[in-house]
């Protein structure tokens, strides 16, 4: 039991972590295209902005990995 709300509690704020940076990321397109600007500029350099991508997809894959992992126990 203890293990299930544990697995919860990350599913949750990974979950909520993820939208979050969804919509930071999507804000930020907003913001490139009315200013007619590139995400290299914004994020400080293609390096930074890869991460930014990176982080997207480590909170999707923690995000599935522990959903799926909750809701097979």
């Amino acid at each position: 039991m203890k293990k299930k709300i544990g697995t919860l509690v990350i599913f949750i704020f990974s979950t909520a972590a993820l939208f979050i940076s969804l919509k930071l990321f999507y804000n930020m397109g907003i913001f490139v295209d009315e200013f007619n600007t590139s995400p290299d500029v914004v994020n400080g350099g293609e390096f930074w902005l890869m991460m930014d991508w990176l982080r997207l997809g480590l909170l999707a894959v923690i995000s599935l990995v522990s959903g799926i992992k909750l809701f097979r126990e």
